[in-house]
């Protein structure tokens, strides 16, 4: 590109006169670009739209956001929430309730925190079984006491495992 070319190009980019592009092309040496951006900054520039600058400008700045959590964050940690709440929940109600154990002549022998049974089946199931086992057939009974597991439907069921380990002991000594 010839300097007739440059100065007819930037005369129709920066919408200045003849005279002024020739000038700002011997300023920056021909160079089209330098001579724009040259223009822009002594104010010549009648363009609208983009433009150049070789100044020292600091972009706008952000107000920082704060980082948005997914929607798969917040159903984590809600559902974390609720399972820790139904586990705090029901040792609760494991510790409001008893497994109570009573003899023959329905003298309370000990009672243990449902919790706590439950600990100890997980950890010795067949220990507990036949501790449990050995004590109906020596005529004790077990029951449950308290506001979710006090109820007779639960009880009924324990008094005929007793009723059946008494109806066991009473075959074995007949036969003997």
């Amino acid at each position: 590109m010839d300097m007739m070319e440059k100065v007819e190009s930037l005369r129709e980019k920066a919408g200045v006169s003849y005279t002024e592009a020739k000038a700002a092309l011997e300023q920056t040496g021909g160079d089209l670009l330098e001579a724009l951006c040259w223009l822009e900054q002594h104010g010549k520039t009648q363009m609208v739209g983009a433009s150049c600058s070789t100044q020292d400008r600091e972009p706008p700045q952000e107000e920082p956001q704060p980082e948005p959590h997914g929607p798969q964050e917040g159903a984590f940690r809600q559902g974390c929430r609720s399972l820790w709440q139904g586990i705090v929940a029901l040792i609760r109600k494991g510790n409001q309730n008893q497994l109570v154990m009573t003899s023959r002549e329905g003298r309370r022998e000990f009672s243990l925190p449902v919790t706590l049974f439950v600990i100890l089946l997980i950890a010795c199931f067949w220990l507990v079984l036949i501790l449990m086992v050995v004590a109906l057939f020596f005529g004790n009974s077990f029951s449950f006491e308290g506001p979710e597991l006090g109820k007779d439907e639960i009880n009924d069921a324990m008094g005929k495992a007793t009723d059946f380990a008494e109806n066991i002991k009473q075959e074995f000594t007949e036969k003997l």
